[in-house]
């Protein structure tokens, strides 16, 4: 699958024209068919899709717009077609150029003018779609249910509230993930003692919190810190055993081993907490560490017997 850059925002008055276009790809018939003519978008049970569009309550479109040419529309309205409902449910349309089928541009279509009918207070959508149609897998997918087959169709409805959380906690799942590969690629770099892009994973004013007491205050002294530091030690292992995710923070716990030029080889275990700007970025990380050596002073009986040893924290 190629990889192109979309935009997807709302279509401009003096675009309503594209409709008719959009429409007429929208029309679904079997590879090898004869495709119809362009005239068949002016038959009424098609024009009621576009004709006066932005006019009517429920008329909400969103196109997708690649170097500046929009090659795709997703478009509502409350009317009397195919995938009509209620009154009070509008229904849906949705299509790309050919060229630009098949690169997930019609999934952000979709989902991008569900949120935006549920932020203006819709609570379903409907819509029809021949029945091999390979759309029908796109709906599917967004939460649509056959509500009832009428020959060749199927007439599908979406609950968009529940369509909404589902969404919601698809992309809290996705942040989540993006944080994690951000985190491992930060231990990376100390394993690898190479700067794979500190600039990019720290904000500019980034606090940076080292549990034995050292802290770095933006990217630029948290990069110092990283190459120095790489003169004087090795970072043996650093591994990760588990995250906690809440809101814009994360908690990673982890076990940590180095080498020091001086012959020193320290273990601990830690954990980092970490809060995230609204970039994606590390905005602030302490840890917190606890030596791996551990025992019980008490083994003997009291009075209790500690050990004579340095704290050994990152």
């Amino acid at each position: 699958m190629k990889h192109i850059h979309t935009t997807i925002r709302k279509i401009h008055p003096d675009e309503y024209g594209l409709l008719r276009e959009f429409l007429y790809q929208a029309i679904y018939f079997l590879e090898g068919a004869q495709p119809p003519p362009r005239s068949v978008v002016d038959l009424p049970e098609l024009q009621v899709y576009i004709a006066g569009f932005g006019s009517q309550p429920g008329d909400y479109c969103l196109v997708a717009e690649v170097e500046g040419t929009v090659i795709g529309a997703a478009w509502s309205r409350i009317m009397e077609d195919y995938g009509h409902i209620a009154s009070n449910t509008p229904s849906l349309a949705i299509s790309l150029l050919p060229e630009y089928r098949g690169l997930g541009v019609g999934t952000q279509l979709l989902n991008s003018l569900l949120l935006l009918l549920q932020e203006n207070g819709y609570l379903q959508a409907s819509l029809s779609v021949q029945k091999d149609n390979p759309a029908l897998h796109l709906y599917e997918r967004a939460g649509f249910q056959i509500l009832e087959e009428k020959g060749t169709e199927y007439l599908m409805l979406l609950d968009i509230t529940q369509a909404a959380q589902r969404e919601n906690v698809d992309m809290e799942h996705t942040m989540e993930k993006q944080r994690e590969n951000k985190i491992r690629q930060w231990f990376s770099m100390w394993l690898d003692r190479q700067d794979t892009g500190i600039g990019a994973l720290f904000a500019p004013d980034a606090v940076y919190i080292e549990s034995w007491g050292p802290e770095y205050h933006g990217s630029g002294k948290i990069k110092l810190w990283f190459d120095e530091w790489n003169t004087r030690g090795t970072v043996q292992r650093w591994d990760i055993r588990q995250y906690f995710h809440k809101e814009d923070q994360t908690v990673v716990e982890w076990s940590f081993r180095c080498a020091m030029t001086d012959g020193t080889v320290q273990s601990f275990d830690g954990l980092s907490l970490i809060r995230w700007n609204e970039a994606g970025q590390i905005c602030f990380l302490q840890e917190f560490g606890c030596n791996e050596n551990r025992y019980d002073p008490y083994a003997q009986g009291e009075p209790p017997v500690f050990r004579e040893e340095q704290a050994l924290w990152l």
